[in-house]
């Protein structure tokens, strides 16, 4: 039985998903509403099944323990084959969809190409070879290029000969209903793994950890909790300087990510702020689930609603997150925090797109010369 049938028979319409969530609460009373129009025709109204973040808040606060983003993503996967038969219905609706999708695509196509993947396999260190790459996913090199050979120096540093992987994991593929193409560009990944005799990932992207984490046997860590556990590298003071820390939505049941980023915070003297929303139900910052390809106004709303529970700078440990809410606040990602100068980054706003696929490039070309 999938979760839409799911949700149709076993809701008992408590409210506690609707109460915790701008999108349920503005597209319906009950997910039962929902279940039933998505069941009769999903086909029909794209726009509701795509503005989902897919951030599993409801899933946590529901007694029940049913997802509504899992009825979303099975919406997507009927929406989405019925694009690739051309056989989607015309509809007023789909003509501000289909062109984000369209781009999505386009960005799964470009970030999995030659242009911009890179693969350099462990290498001898100290006299033996660890099977150990440092992946550092999409959006913290299209972010930062500077900060991701930082980490990559460090991560060296601390397990010498470390690799590096330059890909995707293929999750916006997923998230916008290409199972296909997640399986492939997933393969893709875990086949070169195998080929460089790798047996531990090293992770910046906490998106990147749940998908190796629910989809392989691979070893898979972050930096931050490694961090925690070899050592900082020499890192400029906080000086007592208050900041809120955006919990990431895949980091909702990995409490060992969330506690290491809280300590790095601490130990480089910071004093936090904690969130109203945070730890196991933390809040999207509005980006997540391909969520602007639906209800652009309504991410909006809900990245608004998140700056504005924030007591100081906002930091957080996701560069996709980082990138959002810098429309709306001064944020930096953690690892300014610990590579440089963060007063220097005050008010920093996202990249334009050519900027991001312009990072990616300069990062391989600069990588593949790093010794």
């Amino acid at each position: 039985m999938g979760e839409t049938e799911k949700i149709l028979q076993s809701c008992d319409d408590c409210g506690a998903c609707i109460k915790n969530c701008i999108f349920l609460s503005h597209y319906c009373k009950t997910p039962k509403d929902l279940a039933g129009r998505f069941l009769r025709d999903p086909l029909k109204d794209i726009e509701t099944a795509y503005s989902c973040t897919l951030c599993g808040l409801c899933r946590r606060v529901c007694h029940l323990n049913l997802y509504p983003g899992d009825m979303y993503l099975e919406a997507r996967r009927e929406i989405f084959r019925a694009l690739q038969a051309k056989t989607l219905p015309e509809a007023p609706g789909h003509r501000a969809v289909l062109p984000k999708l369209k781009a999505i695509g386009s960005h799964q196509a470009f970030s999995t190409s030659p242009l911009f993947t890179l693969s350099k396999g462990p290498s001898a260190g100290n006299g033996t070879v660890p099977k150990t790459v440092f992946f550092p996913g999409c959006s913290f090199p299209a972010y930062s290029p500077g900060l991701v050979v930082k980490s990559y120096r460090y991560l060296r540093g601390k397990i010498p000969g470390t690799g590096i992987v330059l890909n995707c994991c293929g999750k916006p593929s997923r998230d916008m209903g290409d199972e296909e193409k997640f399986h492939t560009i997933f393969r893709n990944t875990m086949e070169e793994f195998s080929r460089l005799g790798v047996e531990e990932v090293v992770v910046a992207c906490i998106n990147c950890h749940k998908v190796f984490a629910e989809n392989s046997s691979m070893r898979i860590r972050t930096i931050y909790e490694l961090m925690t556990e070899m050592g900082f590298p020499k890192s400029v003071s906080g000086q007592g300087r208050k900041v809120s820390i955006h919990d990431v939505c895949p980091a909702r049941y990995t409490p060992g990510i969330r506690s290491a980023v809280r300590e790095i915070v601490t130990r480089l003297d910071y004093e936090i702020a904690e969130m109203p929303f945070r730890n196991e139900v933390t809040s999207c910052c509005g980006a997540g689930g391909c969520a602007p390809c639906g209800n652009a106004d309504l991410s909006d709303r809900h990245s608004q609603k998140r700056v504005d529970q924030a007591k100081g700078r906002i930091v957080t440990y996701c560069a996709h997150c980082r990138e959002r809410i810098s429309s709306y606040a001064s944020s930096l990602h953690v690892l300014d925090l610990v590579f440089r100068d963060p007063g220097r980054q005050h008010g920093k706003k996202y990249n334009k797109s050519w900027k991001n696929w312009l990072n990616r490039w300069y990062l391989k070309h600069r990588l593949r010369v790093m010794s």
